[in-house]
C-alpha cells in the first residue's frame, strides 16, 4: 500500500498521473504502470524511492532492467547502522521523505540541494536519509543523550571511511538565553568535491522543537519529515506538555521555518493521535492539508500508523 501510494504520488507530481498497478508476473508482484519513456531525470527521481529494489521496461515481452540513475552521495549504511529502541523504520523514513517531496513545490528541483528537517530528530535518522540522497539534514531533538549520540556516531562513521569532514559546535539563543546547542558536520562525497566547497551540512540541534522559529531561519527549510512521539514530550526550563499541546505550540514555529511551497509529512499512531486533531492543529498553523489515500498501516499491537501530509502555501 505505502509503496503503490509512494509511486502514485511521485509520478503525479512529475506529470505524469498514470493509474499504478499490482501486477503479478513469475510468482512476484511488481507495481506497474504505463507511460511514455522516461526521462533521465524522471529515472533519477524514481531511483531513490524508499520501495524501489529494481526497474524495468517491457519491450516485446521481456523485462529490460532500467539503469539506476541516482546513485547514494553517501554511503548506504549510514542511516541504517544505528539502532536502538523506538527507530521509526528506515525505508519507512524514506517513503515519509518521498511523499514530502512529492507534495510539494519542490519536485522540478528534487535533484538539487534541498534541505530536510525532523523536528522531533531522535538520533537523526531522517536527516541521514536525506545526506544520502544528497540533500541536507536538518534535526531538533530535545534529549541531550541522543543528541550526543547521534554527534558521536556520525563522527565515527565519517573517520571509519576516511571521509573528509569539519565539525563544530556552537551555543544557540532563544529569547535572549541560551536555548541549545548545534553540532554542525560539513562534508563531501569526494575530497576534490569538499576541496571546492561542494559539501553538504548535517546539523543536530539539542533544542525545543516548539522555539523551531527561534532555532532556524524563517524560510529556511524545504521538508519537514517526522514520527510524532507516543506519549510526553518534555521541553527545557521545566516546559512539559501532552503531544497535542506540544505540536500545537510547535507547528507555528515549523510552519515558519518552511519555505512557501514547503510539505510537512507526519506520521502518528492512531491509538494516540487523532488525524482529525493533527488536521486542526496544522491548520491553525497556516498549513493545506494534502489529501491522500488512506495511508494507516499496522505496525503492531499498540501501534496503528498513519501519515499526514500538509502543505505551505
Amino acid at each position: 500500500m505505502l509503496a503503490r501510494e509512494e509511486l502514485a504520488m511521485t509520478l503525479a507530481a512529475l506529470g505524469r498521473a498514470e493509474e499504478v498497478r499490482t501486477t503479478q508476473m513469475g510468482g512476484a508482484a511488481f507495481l506497474t504502470f504505463d507511460a511514455e519513456k522516461l526521462t533521465d531525470r524522471d529515472v533519477r527521481m524514481l531511483s531513490q524511492m524508499a520501495s524501489v529494489y529494481m526497474m524495468f521496461t517491457m519491450e516485446d515481452g521481456q523485462l529490460v532492467p532500467v539503469e539506476p540513475k541516482h546513485p547514494n552521495y553517501i554511503g548506504e549504511d549510514l542511516p541504517a547502522l544505528l539502532k536502538y529502541k523506538g527507530k521509526t523504520n528506515d525505508m519507512f523514513t524514506d517513503t515519509m521523505i518521498s511523499m514530502a517531496l512529492a507534495s510539494s513545490a519542490f519536485m522540478p528541483v528534487h535533484d538539487s540541494q534541498l534541505i530536510v528537517c525532523d523536528p522531533m530528530a531522535g538520533r537523526g535518522t531522517t536527516a541521514m536519509l536525506a545526506l544520502r540522497r544528497g540533500y541536507h539534514g536538518v534535526g531538533i531533538e530535545i534529549s541531550k543523550a541522543d543528541c550526543k549520540e547521534a554527534s558521536d556516531y556520525v563522527t565515527r562513521y565519517l573517520e571509519f571511511h576516511r571521509i573528509k569532514f569539519k565539525k563544530s559546535e556552537s551555543a544557540l539563543t532563544v529569547r535572549g538565553r541560551l536555548g541549545g546547542r548545534e553540532t554542525k558536520f560539513v562534508f563531501s562525497d569526494t575530497a576534490e568535491h569538499f576541496k571546492d566547497g561542494d559539501t553538504r551540512t548535517l546539523r543536530m540541534i539539542c533544542g525545543d522543537t516548539r522555539d523551531a522559529a527561534a532555532l532556524l531561519k524563517p524560510g529556511s527549510v524545504h521538508l519537514m519529515v517526522t514520527d510524532i512521539p507516543y506519549g510526553v514530550q518534555k521541553g527545557t526550563a521545566g516546559r512539559q506538555d501532552s503531544i497535542g499541546g506540544t505540536l500545537a505550540s510547535a507547528m507555528p514555529g515549523w510552519f515558519d521555518v518552511l519555505k512557501p511551497g514547503g510539505a510537512l509529512a507526519m506520521s502518528f499512531n492512531t491509538y494516540v493521535t487523532k488525524r482529525a486533531e493533527l488536521e486542526r492543529l496544522a491548520q491553525s498553523a497556516g498549513f493545506e492539508i494534502v489529501q491522500t489515500a488512506n495511508l494507516e498501516h499496522w505496525v503492531e499491537q499498540a501501534i496503528s500508523r498513519d501519515v499526514l501530509l500538509a502543505r505551505k502555501p
